[in-house]
């Protein structure tokens, strides 16, 4: 039997005793799946025992892994039209978009009668969710009266802000959806005060439903949804802030980022050759696994081959149909790539991406320049760091054409050792941590069970009204006493007035 010390509090965690772990995912993307579940089997490595929720089982069994397969009552994430992820998941209807689908998660799994049995017949000492548009999976927790971890699947989405009283100014913490690293301007900091209050507004109104779904099948006497949320213990973060940036986080906010990094493998023999035997490099080019590129607009496919043709360097690109019209000998498309390893290939100069957060670390990691190419979400936002750590270029696909795509390409493979150190750079400051992701995940999650929730860790903000966490109240006061004195000076100072007149007013005989 293997013990691990526990540090801090003298307790032992036994493979033997290990906490027993109900775990739910509230959306079928594999990108957040891979975060989630990176979570999970650092767990279940550890020798906790998880019960997960999940539209993704595992292909095989997993020792202390039990899972409640949703993949049947969930609709897919992946492999999209085009036409439909870029509407719903445009800027203004993307928290409506995630909000729903939430929900409609929570009611699946509410229906559904294996969750009711592993609840009702098992004893669960912790609860385990994404952070993602709804808070109607809090009433798991409120049920079973556990403590509840939250994981952010990205940096901290901007409209939760104020669920964990964690507010960030948004004159220099950039938003969820802001695409660039800082506002730098006055025009900057005006658009994002604006998405920081719209979030805010939007998730709000939005997330209204969550209570009544909990009532309905956690009883009507059941919390607000909100206060529920308020109540979570940690906040697991897939972000860094040598990549983010620095902003003033709570102690409850623990930083994770490339938890889902593995030790690169040896690539298949057809692509280890095809990388090798390229002299002038390889670039790696996929907009990830959501959209069907051979869906996109013609414009842009056509921007893409043309520029792919007038480049020396060979180009692996994820491709889901296996011939595309008049595309060039240098380019080898697959459905599929192992992206971890082939970022790790020396001869790789360059990462197109659409900025995935998971792809993005992949290529923080293994310091490979990135131009990217934003769709949805984060996505803009992620891009603009790299740009920010001089690691890479922008595009805006909505203006893209064969030209801008050439000579964005052309700059970075002209100037590749540049943009190369930068991107060494960075990844040396992103690795360069006192625990691992893993281990930081191990010790914050035994530690939120052995305090029991370990609300002290939580700030006093929460407490507070609107009115009373901006100081409304005390202005208020402040401006009456103002008032008052004022009113107080202007009085002795007309008493003074008709004092001094009186005098000098000559006396009748």
């Amino acid at each position: 039997m293997i013990a691990v010390s526990a540090l801090t509090s003298g307790r032992y965690f036994h493979a033997a005793d290990g906490a027993r772990i109900l775990a739910m995912m509230p959306i079928a993307s594999k990108s957040h799946w891979n975060v989630v579940d990176s979570v999970l089997q650092t767990l279940v490595a550890r020798g906790h025992h998880v019960t997960a929720i999940t539209p993704f089982p595992k292909k095989s069994p997993v020792a202390n892994y039990t899972e409640v397969d949703m993949s049947r009552l969930m609709p897919s994430g992946t492999s999209l039209p085009w036409d439909m992820v870029l509407g719903e998941c445009s800027v203004h209807n993307n928290l409506p978009y995630l909000s729903g689908r939430h929900k409609d998660m929570c009611r699946v799994v509410y229906e559904h009668d294996e969750f009711w049995r592993i609840i009702e017949t098992n004893k669960y000492d912790l609860f385990i969710t994404e952070l993602l548009a709804s808070s109607c999976d809090a009433y798991v927790s409120y049920y079973l009266q556990i403590p509840q971890i939250v994981i952010v699947s990205s940096h901290v989405h901007t409209w939760y802000h104020h669920t964990f009283g964690s507010h960030m100014n948004p004159a220099y913490v950039s938003t969820y959806h802001a695409p660039f690293a800082v506002p730098e301007n006055f025009i900057q900091r005006m658009v994002n005060t604006y998405n920081y209050l719209y979030s805010h507004m939007v998730f709000k109104w939005v997330d209204r439903e969550s209570t009544a779904i909990g009532r309905k099948y956690f009883g009507p006497d059941a919390p607000d949804a909100d206060i529920l949320m308020k109540n979570t213990s940690l906040v697991f973060i897939n972000g860094h802030y040598t990549v983010d940036l620095a902003k003033p986080l709570l102690p409850n906010f623990v930083n994770i980022g490339g938890i889902h990094l593995v030790q690169p493998k040896p690539l298949p023999k057809d692509i280890e050759q095809y990388i090798n035997d390229s002299p002038n490099g390889v670039i790696f080019f996929t907009l990830g696994s959501v959209i069907q590129l051979e869906t996109a607009p013609a414009y842009l496919q056509k921007a893409f081959v043309g520029a792919l043709a007038e480049i020396p360097q060979r180009v692996l690109l994820k491709y889901d149909v296996p011939d595309i019209g008049n595309l060039s000998q240098n380019v080898k498309t697959g459905k599929w790539f192992p992206q971890r390893d082939i970022l790790e290939h020396k001869n790789v100069k360059l990462f197109i991406s659409h900025g995935g957060i998971s792809g993005i670390y992949e290529a923080i990691d293994s310091g490979i320049p990135v131009l990217g190419i934003p769709l949805f979400f984060d996505q803009s936002h992620n891009i603009a760091n790299i740009v920010h750590w001089g690691a890479g270029i922008m595009l805006d696909h909505k203006t893209l054409t064969k030209e801008i795509f050439l000579n964005a390409i052309k700059e970075m493979i002209t100037n590749y050792d540049e943009y190369k150190l930068k991107a060494m750079e960075l990844s040396r400051r992103f690795k360069d941590r006192p625990k691992t992701p893993k281990e930081e995940v191990i010790y914050w999650t035994e530690y939120v069970i052995r305090h029991k929730g370990a609300h002290h860790l939580k700030t006093a903000a929460l407490k507070l009204s609107w009115y009373q966490y901006i100081l409304i109240d005390i202005l208020i006061v402040l401006l009456l006493i103002a008032l008052v004195l004022i009113s107080i000076i202007i009085l002795i100072l007309k008493a003074i007035k008709n004092y001094v007149y009186n005098l000098s007013k000559p006396k009748k005989e």
